[in-house]
């Protein structure tokens, strides 16, 4: 990520002179975002997964009681919910912050020095540093 687009920032017109550069020059900013997008993604779906799981039954039970949509989110679908995802959201606060150590142990050297051996023995240019950006 931080040699896929941070290898294209330098080319930006006037983006040396800003007030961003100190914080796009450095691999911090960059293992942070894709660390925060990983999280995102497992976390969007864990909820999605929970928010699908109440049973209808329940929510057709509230309606049929005169609740109003809002009192039925918040009342039955989201304590629902949330009592299905909280183990495995703990899970996954729990991986993250085991997988933090790696930004520092494989540094982003190690991953760009990588991508260009692979460059030199088979002359491939774009296809390493892509298979770089997504790591």
């Amino acid at each position: 990520l931080y040699y896929g687009v941070g290898s294209l920032l330098p080319m930006v017109p006037g983006l040396r002179q800003s007030f961003l550069w100190p914080i796009l020059r450095e691999g911090f900013f960059f293992a942070a975002l894709s660390f925060t997008l990983n999280f995102a993604a497992y976390q969007s779906e864990v909820l999605r997964g929970a928010l699908l799981s109440v049973p209808k039954g329940e929510l057709e039970a509230g309606r049929s009681l005169g609740m109003s949509p809002s009192v039925l989110v918040r009342r039955i679908w989201l304590p629902r919910a949330i009592r299905t995802a909280l183990p495995t959201i703990a899970g996954e606060i729990v991986l993250q912050l085991k997988a933090t150590p790696l930004a520092f142990t494989v540094t982003v050297m190690d991953l760009y020095a990588v991508a260009f051996k692979v460059r030199q023995d088979t002359l491939l240019v774009y296809e390493p540093l892509l298979v770089v950006t997504l790591f």
